[in-house]
């Protein structure tokens, strides 16, 4: 199976170096970049061809961006994080987005496997 492609799209520099490190120990995962400004991250998204971009959270800003992404990159995961990482949503194409956390607990790992290879559920 293909390794997941993750590119940290680190606009502002918010996401903690501990989302990183998750993401370098998964045997199914490759960090492909981190870049920061919306331009950067749009560029690079192609350039790295990934299949995830993990976005810090910050307010209308962020939809902007994900909808500018979506539109260049339709087969594009976007996983938004808050910066204490207790909100995170998954964003596709498939015009679909779940909240991905359950109580206390965010498996971040795992809500980017079930988003990437099972991009749209049915309804």
């Amino acid at each position: 199976m293909d390794k997941i492609r993750v590119l940290i799209g680190n606009h502002p520099m918010m996401i903690p170096d501990a989302v990183r490190q998750m993401i370098a120990d998964q045997d199914d995962m490759e960090l492909v970049g981190d870049c920061r400004g919306p331009m950067k991250i749009l560029q690079e998204t192609g350039k790295a061809k990934a299949d995830i971009v993990i976005l810090a959270q910050e307010g209308q800003e962020e939809l902007g961006l994900c909808s500018q992404l979506l539109a260049i990159y339709p087969d594009l995961t976007i996983l938004s994080l808050a910066p204490d990482l207790d909100i995170a949503f998954t964003q596709q194409l498939c015009s679909y987005r779940r909240r991905v956390i359950n109580g206390d607990q965010l498996d971040i790992i795992q809500t980017m496997r079930m988003a990437v290879r099972q991009p749209c559920p049915e309804r």
